[in-house]
């Protein structure tokens, strides 16, 4: 309401600059002049209408994740000047069931209080709380980074809409095995909310799986002990290589959350076996080889063309959700050089479009 009165009032002394103005000229000029002071009129009037549209975004993460910050980022910027943007974090992964669900709470306060054109929640755990509270209310639902079905977490799937993730584990095992062979694969996830409904949801429960010529066996760690034993033994249970999913809800003997980013370190400096990822974020110096990954940029420009096509007046029933573009083979360069990797020229020659970074 501040940003309204503040265009009004510069509406109302604009008008006057311009009568003003219109005073010194003939009759004549009237005609020159009355066209750039409705022009200037209409343009503040939209900038006025723009500003009053409010969009929320429900974060299950914290909010220094890479995921969060990447989607977060694209969504600022699409709505810079079009909409006021509040953020909300969940940090679901880090904190307890409690703080969790107070975190929950002040969100539904929040959203009470603003009455927001638009809600975004990112992430299965910020559907699955806020989702029926929302639809309750009649406000306009857009989700991104959901692994399961969003029927599960409302009762009216019409006044909900968005993109779903995808994890591509089955496509990933495919590509690697072009890369570095056929043989056994460990594709090792925390054991989170998360990630049982990306196995129940995407692989129907499914925990080994037979694809184009290499296995892999789905593995869930509970703790970061569970986790380390799984990349230590790795090699010598036969596998060739190490898939990391997620690892985000690993705690230290002291009950403190620990890094993802040092749980990835760790485990690119202990494996005797390449690590490669499932998220972008994972891949990098230090970290994982590559792989076949998703990205929080595809996730975040979709569910933005879906919240401006909102803030537009289309009936987000008339919205249909969508599934995240495919992902991009990415790779690290000095990972690729201290394993021994290269990409082999029939993937280039598929029309694979190949990024390697430093």
């Amino acid at each position: 309401m501040v940003v309204i009165y503040a265009v009004t009032m510069l509406l109302v002394c604009t008008m006057r600059i311009m009568m003003d103005i219109l005073s010194m000229f003939q009759k004549g000029a009237a005609f020159v002049v009355l066209p750039v002071m409705l022009f200037v009129v209409l343009c503040l009037g939209s900038v006025a209408y723009a500003l009053d549209n409010k969009v929320v975004v429900i974060n299950s993460y914290n909010k220094d994740f890479s995921w969060v910050e990447t989607h977060n980022g694209i969504i600022k910027r699409g709505l810079k000047g079009k909409a006021d943007l509040a953020f909300h974090y969940l940090d679901f992964k880090r904190l307890d069931a409690k703080e969790s669900e107070r975190r929950v709470l002040a969100a539904k306060v929040a959203i009470e209080r603003e009455r927001p054109d638009v809600v975004v929640v990112s992430d299965d755990f910020a559907l699955k709380s806020l989702g029926q509270f929302l639809v309750d209310r009649d406000i306009p639902v857009v989700f991104l980074g959901i692994n399961g079905n969003a029927r599960k977490y409302v009762d009216n799937r019409r006044k909900i809409t968005g993109v779903f993730e995808r994890p591509l584990v089955k496509r990933s095992v495919a590509y690697l095995k072009e890369i570095i062979g056929a043989g056994k694969f460990l594709v090792l996830f925390d054991d989170s909310l998360t990630t049982g409904v990306f196995v129940r949801e995407s692989l129907q429960g499914e925990m080994h799986l037979n694809v184009a010529g290499a296995h892999a066996d789905i593995v869930l760690a509970k703790t970061f002990d569970e986790w380390k034993d799984n990349v230590r033994t790795a090699k010598v249970k036969g596998y060739s290589c190490i898939v990391v999913g997620t690892y985000h809800i690993f705690k230290d003997d002291q009950g403190q959350h620990l890094p993802w980013t040092d749980i990835l370190k760790w485990t690119s400096s202990n494996s005797l076996v390449p690590v490669f990822g499932l998220w972008d974020f994972s891949v990098g110096e230090g970290k994982a080889v590559g792989g076949y990954v998703l990205s929080g940029v595809e996730q975040g420009r979709e569910a933005l063309k879906i919240v401006k096509r909102i803030l537009s007046g289309e009936k987000i029933e008339n919205i249909q959700p969508v599934i995240g573009k495919k992902g991009q083979l990415l790779f690290s360069g000095p990972e690729m050089k201290r394993w021994g990797i290269e990409i082999p020229p029939a993937l280039r020659h598929k029309g694979f479009l190949v990024k390697v970074i430093r």
